[in-house]
């Protein structure tokens, strides 16, 4: 058992070495946790949800929006901050977790990040020390606010005060929203903000009532156009859609949409046309 092991060892460390010859020059340097679900997704693909990032990179250069600031709320381990920084002038990450706040400042140390600001707070109607919660074992990106129990008690600002508080002097072009189910509750905070800059927002809907919660907020907030990022494939049966992918290669676009989808999906949210 011990040779078979030793040798199943070998050949995960020639595997990723293959891998990472063609990774290297497209992948920032991140340290991540590598049996959790982002740090397994940067070990084998270079960036956690790369397809999106790089349809997000398209828009962000079309729309002419980096000459901004991007809020990132949830930012978790930096995956999308450390491709922010690359993109906008400045990029302000909000992660209350101060376990995940450690690995974001390691990597944009990592990536020389200059022009990141990291404030260790989440982002609600009021300023507040509410329960946090860790959902789902295996994945430490799905800790929340949103349940009302938790196992640890972390601040959130209302966010209008905490953004107001930051002094910016460029707008804000775009705001990444991954709280959770908890991104209503980040919006209702934000309504002088979004309604003032008017910035794309990206936000993550798991769940219908989540997603419908988050788009109500944001339309009284003067938000009337919605997109879905779709991913090439998504509608077929997983084995079909991994072979589909593997003939023509895995890509996202960016749909307009009529109303919250019933599954998961990451979605856009524009006062004016992104198509």
């Amino acid at each position: 058992m011990a040779a078979l092991a030793r040798l199943r060892d070998l050949a995960i460390k020639a595997l990723v070495r293959w891998q990472w010859a063609s990774l290297r020059a497209t992948s920032p340097r991140l340290a991540v946790v590598p049996h959790e679900h982002v740090g397994l997704a940067v070990l084998t693909t270079g960036l956690y949800e790369r397809e999106e990032l790089d349809c997000l990179r398209a828009l962000v250069q079309a729309r002419g929006l980096g000459g901004g600031v991007c809020l990132d709320i949830g930012a978790n381990i930096g995956n999308h901050a450390v491709i922010w920084s690359q993109l906008f002038e400045q990029v302000v990450c909000f992660e209350p977790n101060p376990q995940m706040g450690a690995v974001l400042r390691a990597n944009l140390a990592l990536n020389l990040c200059g022009n990141v600001r990291v404030v260790d707070v989440g982002l609600g109607t009021q300023d507040a020390q509410l329960p946090f919660s860790f959902q789902e074992a295996g994945n430490d990106g799905t800790g929340t606010f949103a349940r009302g129990i938790g196992d640890i008690t972390l601040p959130v600002r209302r966010g209008d005060d905490a953004i107001d508080e930051l002094g910016l002097t460029l707008p804000i072009t775009l705001v990444k929203c991954d709280v959770e189910g908890f991104e209503h509750l980040v919006f209702e905070g934000l309504t002088e903000t979004l309604s003032r800059h008017r910035p794309v927002v990206i936000f993550e809907s798991n769940a219908i009532e989540a997603g419908n919660a988050a788009w109500s907020s944001l339309r009284r907030s003067g938000y009337d156009r919605l997109y879905e990022i779709r991913h090439s494939a998504a509608a077929l049966p997983q084995p079909l859609r991994e072979i589909v992918r593997l003939a023509t290669g895995h890509r996202c676009s960016i749909e307009r949409i009529d109303a919250v989808p019933p599954h998961p999906a990451n979605l856009i949210a524009a006062t004016v046309a992104l198509d």
